[in-house]
């Protein structure tokens, strides 16, 4: 019996090690910020207090961040899955949020290489862990979001290897999220604007708590890069 339970430890050790590498977290790329983002610490909050804006953007410490390497589905996007419409852009979103919400371990934001990040504008753009966890690798490899080109090598095979099991936004037709922001839709697609601007310079997303206490009335935004476009800013928390 005692050479048997050995052999069982023996043939786990490889399991445990592969699934420890998989979700190692340390940053794909490292670069320079102006914000706290520069500490040798970063960003780190209880996952509880990060908040969620959409699929892909973050407002951590009190600092809102755009999540490296990945693209996930605008809030109000749809993607057709056998035929039927389904709301992936919250999807993405209430999964992100859920990794947050759940995370054992507080969770910690670096600078990421801006110049890879595909992005039009300077806003801060970070990766993320949560302990050993890649927030942006389990995003991918969950099929909730797309990796952005060039960013990193494995972001692109964990999105192949989502594409080939047809998980989430693989397993139908979508809209890339950069062509949906330029207002391309799917046939039959009812796309909502879910961000709003409160006309005093700052902008909410309908995850947002307090997106209920603004009129409908106010105008209505489909993206956080079209409130960025706008030179909004996302309304910060009460002191």
């Amino acid at each position: 019996m005692k050479r048997v339970a050995r052999l069982i430890i023996l043939l786990a050790i490889p399991a445990i090690v592969a699934f420890g590498l998989h979700w190692r977290s340390t940053p794909v790329h490292a670069a320079d910020n102006t914000s706290e983002l520069a500490d040798p610490g970063g960003l780190v909050a209880k996952g509880r207090d990060v908040h969620v804006i959409d699929g892909d953007t973050i407002m951590i410490a009190g600092q809102v961040v755009d999540i490296a390497g990945m693209d996930a589905p605008e809030l109000g996007q749809q993607c057709l899955h056998n035929g039927s419409f389904w709301d992936c852009g919250m999807s993405s979103a209430m999964q992100l949020r859920k990794y947050f919400a759940m995370a054992p371990f507080d969770v910690h934001c670096w600078a990421g290489d801006a110049e890879r990040a595909g992005k039009a504008d300077d806003f801060p753009i970070v990766e993320c862990g949560i302990g050993e966890r890649d927030v942006a690798a389990a995003m991918i490899s969950d099929g909730e979001a797309l990796p952005i080109a060039g960013y990193s090598h494995r972001y692109d095979r964990l999105s192949r290897e989502a594409d080939n099991a047809g998980i989430g936004i693989h397993g139908g037709d979508m809209i890339a999220p950069a062509d949906w922001r330029a207002g391309k839709r799917l046939d039959g697609e009812t796309g909502r604007c879910l961000f709003i601007a409160d006309g005093k310079g700052n902008y909410l997303s309908t995850l947002d708590p307090r997106f209920a206490d603004l009129t409908q009335t106010s105008s209505k935004i489909c993206s956080d890069e079209e409130a960025r476009e706008m030179a909004l800013n996302y309304l910060p928390p009460a002191p």
